[in-house]
């Protein structure tokens, strides 16, 4: 029996969930405790961690261990911490504390980590590639903010951060409590920023699916819905069930749904918040899978041990999303197409001398389909610019520092090669090499297809000796072409020590 603890501290809770492994390899919750902190009240009010924040966190995974000890589980657990606590200025001293008092390591999450620890959680659900091969939107609540995730036909149109969350309202109904209509005022800001979202990226979008994220509406579903964590219900249902919430006292709510009885002041801005996600993103059917970050960390740390059955497709997800970024700022996408065909060729062919994996095979393209996203902008400064939209954009699955070497590589595209030393600040070693060698494939790539115009119809490569031999079946004259490619072999050959050489075919029609 395979077992595996996830503890989550987040904005107002401490989560501990305790899985097994079943034979038909999936993931079954065993236990589940929760502990009230005050994480986001802290960052919110000062921006840092308050020591009795910092001493009850520690009081709780000293508790939290004696579970783990009944379980067994001395090594396959995890803590993560979410981005409320990572944004804490004495982070790093309140991780070293946890570490020397209870001897456990907090790993720190970027919000695109969190995002997709949840995402990859209802991702794994058996009818999710049904729900969203039509329309869906997954809105993720947290209590600092929320993230939707809207799929059309299967794809990942876009992915949005939106700075509303149950704690983070709660404090500034606090704040403009002395204004007699402040609660109002709270609705339509709330409306304000959805509005914004469904303009921008829903206009032709007729949403089927609202797949709700959040432990709290999980267990309201539970109590009030038979069977609402295993099948979607009808939007109008989900509505009857917010209003009626609606009528009741804060004691009573909690009573009989059993949320957020530690939290109490956070009851009326989670009603609001989710009454202004139905309104505004108004699906045909509402899912609430019943799943969090701490499911999401057990799909992330057994997937790759292959001891669950996944079948969702998530670097596909990746794909899609940057390909909706690419159209979204008018990028021309036959160059796109060519270059993301061109530039995995040329990984593919050199593995042995570059020594990246296929991970990196899908930054490189991203490199290729997002490096000229910046001309939207500004077509004299497009790799600044494009660093700076892909900087910008949530890309659901990859995390902050890869869309960070992705960025890198793209705004490097037409300047020299900046030195390590440059940017040791933001880079390792390693991931300055892996920089460095996409930089390389790019310049290559995006020679062959200098004018944009595809001139060829087949492109060959092999490797012999220490060549790269290039064979193009062109159609038209290439020589813009060939005057490029010659000073983007020197720097691949000074990479990889073998050199790309041009060979054309030329195809009479």
């Amino acid at each position: 029996m395979k077992l595996y603890a996830s503890i989550y501290i987040g904005s107002y809770e401490i989560i501990l969930k305790v899985f097994q492994i079943t034979q038909k390899k999936r993931l079954k919750e065993l236990d589940c405790l929760r502990t009230p902190i005050d994480t986001a009240q802290d960052i919110y009010a000062s921006g840092q961690l308050k020591k009795e924040t910092v001493d009850r966190i520690c009081n709780v995974l000293e508790d939290m261990k004696r579970t783990l000890a009944l379980y067994r589980l001395t090594e396959d657990y995890q803590i993560y911490a979410g981005s409320t606590f990572t944004a804490a200025g004495n982070r790093l001293f309140a991780m070293e504390q946890i570490k020397l008092r209870t001897g456990m390591k907090v790993l720190a999450l970027s919000n695109s980590e969190h995002r997709f620890m949840s995402y990859r959680a209802v991702a794994s659900q058996d009818n999710f590639d049904a729900m969203v091969s039509e329309s869906a939107a997954i809105v993720d609540i947290g209590g600092a903010s929320l993230q939707i995730t809207l799929f059309y036909h299967g794809k990942v149109r876009t992915t949005q951060h939106i700075g509303l969350g149950t704690v983070i309202m709660s404090e500034n109904m606090k704040r403009l409590s002395y204004m007699t209509n402040h609660k109002e005022q709270i609705a339509q800001m709330m409306y304000k920023e959805l509005d914004a979202f469904v303009t921008m990226h829903m206009q032709d979008v007729k949403l089927k699916y609202l797949i709700i994220l959040g432990d709290h509406v999980s267990t309201l579903m539970e109590r009030a819905v038979d069977d609402a964590t295993r099948e979607p219900i009808r939007m109008e249902h989900y509505m009857e069930l917010l209003e009626n919430m609606r009528d009741k006292t804060l004691q009573s709510i909690i009573r009989e749904f059993d949320v957020l009885n530690d939290h109490e002041e956070l009851i009326e801005p989670f009603l609001m918040l989710h009454h202004a996600i139905a309104e505004k993103l108004p699906a045909k059917y509402v899912y609430v899978p019943g799943v969090s970050v701490n499911d999401g960390m057990a799909y992330h740390y057994f997937a790759p041990k292959h001891y669950l059955q996944v079948e969702h497709d998530f670097d596909q997800d990746i794909i899609s999303a940057a390909w909706s970024i690419a159209k979204r700022y008018g990028s021309y996408q036959p160059h796109l197409k060519a270059l993301d065909k061109i530039s995995t060729q040329i990984f593919d062919a050199t593995k042995k001398f570059h020594g990246l994996d296929k991970r990196q095979r899908l930054l490189m393209r991203l490199v290729a389909i997002l490096h000229d996203c910046g001309k939207y902008i500004s077509i004299s400064d497009a790799s600044d610019c494009s660093y700076i939209i892909i900087m910008s954009s949530e890309i659901l699955g990859l995390s902050h520092k890869e869309r960070e070497m992705v960025a890198t590589v793209v705004s490097l595209n037409r300047k020299s090669l900046e030195s390590y030393d440059s940017m040791a600040d933001r880079f390792s070693v390693d991931e300055y090499m892996t920089i460095v060698k996409l930089l390389a494939i790019l310049k290559v790539a995006n020679a062959l297809d200098r004018s944009h115009r595809q001139k060829f119809k087949n492109i060959k490569m092999a490797v012999r000796g220490n060549r790269l031999h290039i064979t193009i079946e062109a159609t038209d004259s290439i020589a813009l072409e060939k005057g490029m490619f010659e000073e983007k072999a020197d720097f691949f050959e000074s990479v990889f020590s073998i050199r790309p050489i041009l060979r054309e075919l030329r195809v009479f029609e």
